[in-house]
């Protein structure tokens, strides 16, 4: 079942989002994120549920600023997705990424947006299936001055 993430799910939320291909960083701040995600009117958190336990989870956020290959405004932004390790493979991100675009639309998007690191190849994978397009290739540099 999808469904929109409650605060009792916060936990299985940070154990997800503590894996290291999604987004990382201390529990805390993971669990400080997410209460603002919920409380957001701009931000969707969407779980998959399985026999009472959270499977998955997705977060989209309407931007209104530029992204990359878009035109119009807002953009819903595919800020994260994950999906535990045991249950990938059965189409469990598909089905959060569809409610995520169901929400989408009924705020009134009408583009996509998402990124992943050049390294994440099935992340890659993932959004090419969903008929996400490349639009462009970037490296960040940083230096302390």
């Amino acid at each position: 079942m999808i469904r929109d993430a409650k605060y009792k799910d916060i936990e299985f939320l940070v154990k997800l989002a503590s894996l290291p291909e999604v987004w990382g960083g201390t529990e805390e701040e993971l669990r400080e994120d997410f209460e603002q995600l919920l409380d957001s009117e701009k931000d969707l958190v969407a779980v998959a549920e399985y026999s009472g336990e959270i499977v998955g989870f997705a977060n989209i956020r309407l931007r209104s600023e530029y992204v990359a290959g878009t035109k119009s405004s807002p953009v819903a932004y595919l800020e994260g997705i994950a999906v535990s390790e045991e249950f990938r493979g059965k189409g469990i991100a598909k089905k959060l990424f569809e409610f995520c675009a169901a929400w989408a639309k009924e705020k009134g998007c009408t583009e996509f947006g998402s990124d992943c690191l050049l390294t994440n190849e099935a992340s890659y994978a993932f959004h090419m299936a969903m008929g996400f397009k490349e639009i462009e290739r970037t490296v960040h540099f940083a230096k302390t001055i």
